[in-house]
Formats: structure tokens, C-alpha cells, sequence
């Protein structure tokens, strides 16, 4: 009776967090300089958020950190952040000549596709850039090489009207497969010359497997991140594709008690730009939610 008893006792729930979850080293390295600049006591402005992540904005808010649409919205003096997406050379120069002063957090592995793009252009290459046109990343790249032209999928790329000698680079969170897809398809054209240059963030790559694999082995799964973030909405998207039940959520108020009734075994993922206090935070949530 003892032991039929225990095999009737349900095990303990699990709550596992994919590997590499959390901000990645360009946003670290972004809310680093940021925090430094605001130390020095004036106002830090931004042209568009300096993250994906509305609660870690409205934590710079606080410090004096502004979000603009406009240099016109900069007071004279003041201090421009360049974000970690980067930025056209034609807006850094112009800011320049209004007297603002210029701190450049551009992620490094951004700031190499900008000048690969370049480069290339530059050589006389037909740059072709792999990304969202409307990405703030991929307009920053664009304006480094303004001949550029920019496709979201293979279709895009199958209308593409193309001669001589072509280069192919990346947003740096876009895709593996469809980049994989779009170079094989420029690879098969009858061109001169077909340069193909993965400027694909590898955490990037190595997060959303994780997040893969750990769907497929769960009850459940939470994507935490801010949802005008393109690299949250894409691990939520494979998450999904996995045939788990998903939820993409910004805090951990959004957790409900409905979605963990019956779930044993819980899976976390976040977004490159989902600070560790938020992932505490839902983790924290989600472990109360359980007992």
C-alpha cells in the first residue's frame, strides 16, 4: 500500500531557464556606458529606446535618461547616445554640428556589419542586407551604405533584379535558416561574384536553440522580454513552432495562475534585451504560483 502510495505521489515541479537567457553582451555593454553617463549628472538623450525592454527604460527615466524622436527634442549641450542598434552617419554628423556631444554604444558586432556593408559598397558590390527594413539596426546599416537594398525573406530576394558582383551580410539577429535559404538562392544566379558574409550575432544563434530545445522537453514555456523586440518575438516564435503552450510576457505580474494549473515542468527563456532583475522576478512569481 506504502509503495502504491508512492508512485501516486506526483514529482516536484521544475522550473529550468535556457541557456544564455538574459542580455547579451552588446545591451550589457549599452546600459553600462549609459549608467556612466548618467553619473555625471546631466541628460542623457536617445533617439528611440536604448533597449527593447519598457521596464529597464523606465528605470533610466528615472536617472534623466531621455528617449527623443528628434534632435530637436535635445536641449543644446547635451549628451547623444548612440544605442546599441547604432546609427546613420548622416544623424551622428548633424548632431555633431548642433554642439551635442556623442557617446557611441553601437554593439561592436553591429558596428562590423555596418562597415562590412560599407566596404563593400564601397568596392562595388551590390550590398544586400538580410534584416527588417523598419529595424532601427537595419536602417543604421543601411545608412552606412545607402545603395544598399534590404529583403526580410527569400521571396524577397527570388524579385530581386541583380548583375555583376553582389554581397550578402545580415541584421544580427536575423534568421540562420532564411540567411542560409537567401545565400544559397543569390549563390545558384548566373553573377560575376556572390559574397556571402554571416554577420549573424552567434548568442543570438546559440539562444534560440536553446530555447528550441528546451521547448520540446517542457509543460510550458515563458518568453520573457519586451514585446517591440524583434529577437523576444522570434524565441517566442520557435517556441511555439515546438507545439508547447507559450506565453510572451514583459513582468512577472503577467504570469497568471491559469497558466501553470496542471503544468509540472515550466521553461523560461528572455530576450538579449530582458535585464536579470526582471528574470528573477518571474522566476519568483512563477515558483510561488507552484506551491
Amino acid at each position: 500500500m506504502a509503495m502504491d502510495e508512492e508512485r501516486a505521489t506526483p514529482s516536484p515541479p521544475t522550473i529550468e531557464i535556457a541557456a544564455g537567457s538574459g542580455v547579451c553582451f552588446g545591451v550589457r555593454r549599452a546600459l553600462e556606458i549609459a549608467e556612466k553617463a548618467l553619473a555625471e549628472g546631466q541628460p542623457v538623450y536617445c533617439l528611440g529606446p536604448l533597449i527593447h525592454n519598457p521596464q529597464e527604460m523606465a528605470r533610466l527615466a528615472k536617472k534623466g535618461f531621455h528617449v527623443i524622436g528628434s534632435l530637436d527634442d535635445a536641449a543644446d549641450g547635451g549628451t547623444l547616445l548612440i544605442r546599441s542598434h547604432g546609427l546613420q552617419p548622416d544623424v551622428v554628423a548633424e548632431a555633431r554640428q548642433r554642439g551635442l556631444r556623442i557617446i557611441d554604444a553601437t554593439c561592436p558586432l553591429v558596428h562590423r556589419a555596418q562597415t562590412l556593408a560599407a566596404e563593400l559598397q564601397r568596392a562595388g558590390y551590390r550590398v544586400v542586407v538580410a534584416g527588417d527594413q523598419a529595424h532601427p539596426e537595419v536602417r543604421a546599416i543601411q545608412g552606412h551604405a545607402p545603395a544598399a537594398v534590404v529583403v526580410s525573406d527569400l521571396e524577397a530576394v527570388r524579385r530581386l533584379e541583380l548583375s555583376g558582383r553582389v554581397a550578402l551580410v545580415s541584421q544580427t539577429t536575423f534568421s540562420p535558416q532564411e540567411f542560409r535559404r537567401m545565400a544559397a538562392e543569390l549563390v545558384m544566379r548566373d553573377l560575376q561574384e556572390v559574397r556571402v558574409i554571416n554577420t549573424i550575432c552567434a548568442a543570438t544563434v546559440d539562444r534560440q536553440r536553446a530555447a528550441a530545445e528546451l521547448a520540446g522537453r517542457v509543460d510550458v514555456m515563458f518568453v520573457i522580454g519586451g514585446r517591440n523586440s524583434a529577437n523576444t518575438n522570434r524565441l517566442a516564435e520557435l517556441c511555439a513552432a515546438r507545439g508547447v503552450t507559450t506565453h510572451h510576457v514583459e513582468q512577472a505580474d503577467e504570469v497568471l495562475p491559469e497558466h501553470l494549473a496542471g503544468r509540472r515542468r515550466v521553461g523560461i527563456v528572455a530576450g538579449a534585451s530582458t535585464p536579470q532583475w526582471i528574470i528573477e522576478k518571474v522566476s519568483e512569481r512563477i515558483k510561488s504560483l507552484l506551491k
